[in-house]
This record gives structure tokens, sequence and C-alpha cells, in this order.
């Protein structure tokens, strides 16, 4: 068996291609290149370690998160694991996170650029969300403390977290909106 290195977003849009139970990102390409399945080998193939780590911790430890050092990037693909992580639980905390008249997460980028002026949204890798951006790096871990602590997560792997998102000590001139989930 062959691996092959994919961007992020290449990634995503497999992972969202991948519907259906035991459908991988390899049944995916398979079909978008019309070709027909293997035939079924003596032995089952020898499985690939996934791109996605197990726990919060090993993710923030990885290659892959450790790599991106701007904390906008960091900030989403942590969102991203988090998505691919907790699915479920995840669509249910973003849905219901509001602060103001801002929305900070939807499923289009334009339900965030409509929710106030001057606003940029980014798309969540591995996710069909958007976020919004235009955060100062403290609002950043505001929001993410609240996710974590919205997906069940320790108090010690919301601070190795949060460790990962450093403050910059620049501040949006914006009045400060955070407080529990509406």
């Amino acid at each position: 068996m062959n691996s092959i290195r994919i961007d992020d977003q290449v990634f995503a849009e497999l992972e969202r291609r991948a519907t259906g139970f035991h459908v991988t990102p390899n049944d995916v390409l398979r079909r978008i290149l019309n070709l027909s399945a293997p035939a079924p080998a003596a032995a089952p193939p020898t499985p690939v370690s996934s791109p996605v780590a197990s726990t919060l911790t090993e993710f923030i430890k990885s290659e892959r998160f450790q790599k991106h050092h701007q904390v906008i990037d960091r900030y989403l693909v942590i969102l991203g694991w988090l998505h691919s992580a907790h699915p479920k639980q995840f669509v249910e905390a973003a849905l219901k996170f509001h602060r103001g008249s801002r929305a900070y997460f939807a499923k289009s980028e334009k339900e965030i650029l409509e929710s106030g002026d001057g606003v940029t949204a980014r798309q969540i890798p591995q996710s069909p969300f958007w976020a919004l951006a235009t955060l100062d790096n403290k609002s950043k871990r505001l929001v993410m403390e609240d996710m974590l602590r919205a997906l069940g997560y320790s108090r010690g792997d919301i601070n190795l977290t949060l460790a990962e998102l450093p403050d910059s000590g620049i501040r949006r001139s914006h009045s400060r909106l955070f407080d529990n989930f509406s």
C-alpha cells in the first residue's frame, strides 16, 4: 500500500464525501476516478495510521498541528480536529454559540459576514463550518475555552490547548460580549 500527502482542504473534502458505513477516503477516490473495486485480497490490508490523533493532547503535540505558527491557523485546526473527534457534539455546541449579534460559527461564510460590520470568516478545516476570524487572540482563547468546556474537556486539556493560542496583547475595538452559551 502506498501513501500520499494531501493538504487539509483536500482531506476535508474527502472526509465530506466519505459518507456511510466504512467508506474511506480511498473509496471516495476510487469512485471519483471510476475505478472498479479491487479484487479481494487473501489477507486484509495493513491499516494505515489515521491522520487524526486519538486525543486532543496527541493532536496538539503532533507535527500536523505544530507546523501551524499563526494563532488563527492553530485556532482553526483545533476546531477542525474537535469537529472530527466529536461531530454531533461540535455541531450542537457551535450552532448554540452566540455573543451579541455576531455569529461565531455558521454553516456558510455569508452567515458570519452578515452578522456584523468588518468581520471576516474562515472555513474550519475538515468540516463544513465557518468560524468568525475577526477576533483578537484573547477572544479566540475565550471562544476555545467555552467550546472545549461544552465538549466536556478537562481543565488540564483546556489549559494545554489555550497555551497553544498565545495572547498577542492586540485588542479589537469591540465590547466584551463573552458570557455563557445562550
